[in-house]
């Protein structure tokens, strides 16, 4: 018998919102330390997925399918309300800002989007 669980999907499609306070501020932050050419796409995004792991903060801007190809943009990491060490990572797709990934660096659980204001490059 088999432990292993199934996989998650990557994308979970949601219904179209406005970023949220920190998901703006951690944008323009990486933006402005690492890809300043992507300025004027701030204003107009808009979350239309999440990960589909169900845990993490991760947001997705543009509609993924298995196979697109992203590039990073920036990479920060900075404390979140926990204490812990989390790393914002934003990712391109043919020129348009497509996601906003987050992950534990120091693998401590729970966890959550960092502050913008202690990102330091990582």
């Amino acid at each position: 018998m088999s432990n292993s669980r199934a996989p998650f999907p990557f994308f979970i499609p949601v219904e179209p919102r406005a970023l949220s306070e920190r998901e703006v501020a951690i944008v323009e932050r990486l933006v402005k330390a690492q890809a300043s050419r992507y300025l004027e796409q701030i204003s107009a995004l808009r979350v239309v997925g999440r990960c589909g792991c169900g845990r993490c903060p991760t947001v997705f801007f543009l509609h993924h399918q298995q196979g697109d190809r992203e590039a990073d943009l920036a990479t920060m990491a900075g404390k979140d309300d926990t204490g812990g060490l989390t790393a914002a990572v934003l990712l391109e797709k043919e020129g348009v800002l497509s996601q906003l990934e987050f992950y534990s660096v120091d693998g401590h659980d729970p966890w959550e989007a960092p502050s913008a204001e202690s990102l330091e490059p990582w």
